[in-house]
């Protein structure tokens, strides 16, 4: 038989060349189809993971690169813990934050004096405070220190308060004081020998202001944050709320009141917030409190094999934060 013409033979690899081409782009097509069905089914499955209260999740799940699991707590732990908040809107009637009061005296180290003997403290803020008190005398080599007030009843909170109406200066009234909590601390200077004064954050003394977050303390009350606050003129006053949350308000300028309110942005199943400070790292969230069952407890979901801390903010929820 006669071979094919040019002509010929060039249409059959034209059409042979065509038919790859079709079928090439069909398994491309394909192979985008599988792909985006992939990653819907993915999305749906990481939504349907996260709680909102109503779809019926497991008990862990993951969020934040991290493992949860539910616990579920008491709702009168929201008024226990380091970051509680304590003003003349938010009344405290627990006792020492949820932790045990310790007494300073048979605790204290040789670098600081107190007022009176039986003076008591959180357990876990005199820890801390005696860590900055021996980081003061290391960086400054004095020992002028003394603790004037700590942990107060509520019944000497207001004598505290009558005495300083008779000298025009503010304090909260019982029930309204940070000094219920064992979490606060007043600091007085007095040198061996000298008059002795308020703590003011001059010469030496301003060490404790300006490193006060190393130790997990911050400066409650200064006079420009006054309006969140509501109490000026006592520099003296430092307040226990833990390392990263101590440096994030010092960093981004917040009094107590105001990082509580910023928190709610990072509320659990959406973000976090990162927090990395002293070589340390951490993670902290929000989870609103809801006794949708009416049984006296909330459900919180915490991380699993992760060291952790929860602390209510005696207002409205609670606040998890972890250490990576």
């Amino acid at each position: 038989m006669p071979s094919d013409s040019p002509h010929s033979s060039r249409k059959r690899r034209f059409r042979q060349d065509r038919s790859m081409l079709i079928g090439a782009a069909a398994g491309v097509i394909l192979l985008i189809i599988f792909i985006i069905a992939g990653s819907v089914s993915g999305a749906k499955k990481e939504k349907a993971s996260k709680p909102d209260g109503s779809d019926g999740v497991s008990s862990k799940v993951v969020s934040s690169k991290l493992e949860f699991e539910k616990k579920v707590v008491p709702l009168s732990d929201i008024s226990k813990g380091s970051l509680i908040l304590v003003n003349d809107s938010h009344p405290y009637t627990s006792a020492t934050a949820g932790g045990s009061l310790a007494d300073i005296d048979s605790e204290k180290n040789e670098y600081y004096s107190i007022r009176d003997i039986g003076m008591k403290m959180n357990d876990l803020a005199l820890k801390n405070f005696n860590s900055m008190m021996n980081g003061f005398y290391q960086e400054c080599s004095n020992r002028d220190i003394m603790v004037t007030e700590a942990y107060v009843s509520a019944d000497r909170q207001n004598v505290i308060y009558n005495q300083a109406l008779e000298n025009s200066r503010v304090e909260s009234k019982g029930g309204y004081s940070e000094h219920q909590t064992g979490l606060a601390v007043d600091l007085g200077i007095y040198p061996e020998e000298g008059k002795s004064f308020r703590y003011v954050p001059s010469g030496d003394y301003a060490w404790i202001r300006d490193n006060c977050t190393k130790y997990g303390f911050i400066e409650r009350y200064r006079d420009e944050k006054a309006e969140n606050t509501g109490i000026r003129d006592h520099g003296e006053h430092f307040r226990y709320v833990g390392i990263p949350h101590a440096w994030y308000m010092k960093e981004n300028d917040l009094s107590l009141e105001e990082y509580l309110q910023a928190l709610k942005k990072y509320a659990y199943g959406s973000k976090t917030l990162q927090v990395s400070c002293f070589d340390r790292n951490f993670e902290v969230y929000y989870i609103r409190a809801r006794d949708e069952s009416g049984s006296g407890n909330v459900e919180l979901y915490v991380p699993v094999n992760c060291e952790y801390t929860v602390s209510g903010n005696n207002a409205d929820g609670f606040v998890i934060t972890i250490e990576k």
